[in-house]
């Protein structure tokens, strides 16, 4: 058969490379509709060379020709089909495919394959027997053909290689077709060197036949995982790692899904591939120098690669703390900006009588405590914004060079980057991004490998913090003066007083209750510090019961304030001053009920939450420790019960960790399961399923929402994928 085009569509004849004026799959059509009449050409060509070999044996024993009308109508037909291939040849080339040439070249072949068949065949049918077929020197055809074949070498790219195939099962079929006059024509004293030669001849294409076909398959393979590797940093280098990408969330999942799934199925083709190109070597393969080069191209890219996962993984987390940034940035400043707008509309002093400026000047000492304690915060957000990094950088060119890190190694034409290493940006134009070096010399590499070093920003909450502090203090001082003005003028008749007094009283109550009501949601409100969670939840669960202990000592006061309004109003019930005072007493009730189920809502949150990172910590801890025992424990013994000794060890020394909050003793003779060791793993997945009813309940009564459970929730879910690798790894040792 007539194989090239079919051979070459696996990886030539790629109909991406086609002009607008043809679809890709019109193309691939063309392409098969090529391959197609080509195989039919080369099998007529095959059979009408066989039956005329047989009538000419009959014509010789002077017997009837038995196909002259079958080979003749084989030879039409393929002058048809020769035809169509020529104008699919005449699209293909019009189309600039890249193995227009080729295929033109083939077609030729074909052509005058066709061409010396109808010759013969007038030869055999049309000419008496003495003329039929002239007579030939098998020996020196069988010493030219032995030549030609002692001189072909191999392909050292995949398209020669192809032509090589294609050629040399031409070559072979004139070779077997060689057999039946060797037969025939030797006499009894050359019979025995003809075959010799023969059979030299016919063993050395089965065995080049042989080399083609495994040099063609193994290239193929090299190419298409070439090919894939390719595709994989095309998508890695013209992603968008810039600020301005909000969908980073889901390339993350992209990420872990990959390197939990797939990679090592990656890595197996990979090494499945070295290991055919070696073994193809050890047998001594004549294509040697290709097989070699594919092994490198292919180990070059797998390293390449790898080096870019180390990229994307580096680029993800600084997405995530450039975002998160922002909004807990945003957060702040809103926070401030709320305090900023109260200070100009609740706290005038204009139309307020001494007992309302009281209670705002309590107020106002409240929120300078609660300033005090936001001060941290403001100091912890202009520290992250020296670290985070410009991520616009990535999207538009610095206004002067700027210096970048290097995340992985790349050796390039014009150097080597360093793992690490800090280099200058001159110009991020393009993919290829040209920075220079301490020595001062330029190197292009890709934008993937770098990026800008942590510069300090603008846009920290500091400044707006001290202006809000200033606008605290002024305020304050002017509603002193006012209140100082007003001390002296009380007047009016003494129910009155009594009630402004009473009424100032609960102001006050509400004041303390507003105070611990903001003291909660100061609690709850700011996100875990990630570093040291399990620490900060437990101070905040220290501070709960500072605020309950305040709360409590709030209550016998209230109560007290509470009976005195009582008193007041049943004396003067029809007053203004009683109605007045029983909103207040009514209002302060609700107020004291929703600071008591609020402070109850987050001791409970609180509380849980705390279990559930302290579960996360010890969930990294142990399985860390044991992944770090089966990076150092990366040795197969030779000795089988060295093997089976080592398969118990590592179950006896990873299960009681895990289980190690159960006191469960392991004996090592007992069979044990890996899925058992999944408890810790279980309890936080409890734990957090508690937090996020917590966390609802703070949203729905009182629209506080939880800063920490996505990050939780990712958290564990990244766990559960590291104990499922980890449990791979101990089944595949």
């Amino acid at each position: 058969m007539h194989s090239i085009f079919r051979k070459r569509n696996k990886g030539k004849y790629s109909p991406s490379v086609q002009k607008k004026s043809i679809s890709s799959k019109e193309l691939t059509e063309l392409i098969e509709r090529l391959q197609k009449n080509a195989d039919q050409v080369e099998k007529n060509i095959v059979e009408t060379d066989s039956r005329m070999q047989n009538d000419l044996h009959k014509i010789k024993a002077c017997q009837l020709a038995q196909y002259k009308e079958l080979t003749a109508q084989k030879l039409s037909e393929s002058d048809k089909l020769l035809y169509v291939l020529d104008g699919d040849a005449a699209v293909a080339r019009h189309m600039k495919h890249p193995q227009g040439d080729m295929i033109t070249e083939d077609i030729r072949q074909l052509k005058e394959r066709v061409a010396n068949l109808r010759v013969k065949h007038e030869q055999i049918y049309n000419f008496p027997p003495q003329h039929i077929e002239p007579q030939v020197n098998w020996s020196t055809v069988i010493e030219e053909k032995q030549d030609a074949l002692s001189s072909k070498g191999f392909g050292t790219d995949l398209p020669l290689v192809n032509s090589q195939v294609e050629e040399h099962n031409i070559f072979h079929n004139e070779v077997m077709a060689i057999g039946p006059h060797i037969v025939k024509e030797g006499s009894k004293e050359n019979m025995s060197d003809f075959q010799a030669k023969y059979q030299k001849l016919l063993a050395g294409s089965q065995q080049r036949q042989q080399d083609l076909n495994s040099l063609q398959d193994y290239m193929q393979r090299c190419t298409n995982k070439l090919y894939w590797l390719d595709q994989q940093a095309k998508d890695r280098t013209h992603y968008d790692w810039s600020d301005h990408n909000l969908d980073y969330p889901s390339r993350r999942r992209q990420y872990e899904n990959f390197i939990h799934r797939k990679l090592e199925e990656k890595e197996e083709a990979i090494n499945k591939l070295h290991a055919d190109g070696d073994q193809l070597l050890a047998q001594n393969h004549p294509g040697k120098n290709a097989i070699e080069a594919h092994i490198e191209a292919v180990h070059a890219d797998w390293k390449e690669y790898l080096n870019l996962l180390i990229c994307e993984e580096s680029h993800l987390k600084f997405m995530e703390d450039f975002h998160q940034f922002q909004k807990d940035t945003k957060d702040a400043q809103e926070l401030l900006k709320k305090v900023d707008t109260d200070l100009d509309q609740k706290f005038s002093p204009e139309f307020k009588d001494r007992y309302q400026l009281e209670s705002l000047l309590r107020e106002l000492d409240d929120q300078e405590k609660a300033l005090d304690k936001y001060e941290a915060v403001v100091k912890s957000l202009q520290e992250r914004s020296q670290q985070v990094l410009p991520l616009r950088f990535r999207r538009q060119p610095p206004p002067q060079p700027v210096p970048v890190e290097a995340l992985c190694e790349y050796e390039g034409e014009q150097g080597q980057i360093s793992r690490g290493a800090h280099y200058t940006l001159h110009s991020n134009s393009g993919d290829l991004w040209e920075v220079a070096d301490s020595a001062g010399d330029t190197i292009s590499a890709r934008g993937l490998l770098h990026d800008p070093a942590a510069r300090p920003r603008g846009d920290s909450p500091g400044r707006h913090y001290v202006a809000v502090r200033e606008k605290t203090n002024n305020c304050k001082n002017v509603l002193q003066q006012r209140y100082e003005g007003l001390k002296a003028d009380s007047i009016g008749d003494a129910a009155s007083v009594r009630g402004r007094q009473l009424l100032a009283g609960l102001e006050k109550v509400n004041s303390d209750l507003d105070k611990q009501e903001k003291a909660i949601t100061a609690n709850l409100r700011p996100p875990l510090e990630q570093s040291r969670a399990v620490q900060d939840s437990t101070e905040r669960s220290k501070d709960l019961k500072n605020i309950t202990n305040e709360v409590r000592r709030i209550e016998p006061e209230k109560s007290r304030k509470i009976q005195e309004c009582e008193a007041f109003i049943e004396s003067v019930p029809n007053t203004g001053s009683a109605t007045l005072v029983r909103n207040k007493v009514d209002n302060t009730n609700k107020k004291y009920e929703r600071v008591v189920q609020l402070l109850s809502a987050a001791q409970e949150k609180v509380e849980v939450a705390t279990n559930l990172e302290r579960s996360l910590q010890q969930g990294r801890d142990l399985l860390s420790t044991y992944e770090n025992k089966l990076v150092i424990d990366d040795t197969v013994p030779e000795d089988l019960r060295v093997v089976d000794r080592k398969k118990e060890e590592l179950l006896v020394s990873f299960l009681p960790c895990l289980l190690a909050a159960r006191a469960k003793t392991l004996s090592k003779s007992s069979p044990v399961k890996l899925l058992e060791s999944k408890f810790l793993l279980s309890e936080a997945e409890q734990n957090l399923q508690r937090t996020k009813t917590c966390s609802n309940t703070l949203a729905s009564k009182f629209q506080e929402h939880c800063p920490d459970i996505e990050r939780q929730e990712a958290e564990l879910y990244k766990l559960n994928q590291r104990f499922n690798n980890l449990s791979k790894q101990i089944d595949h040792r």
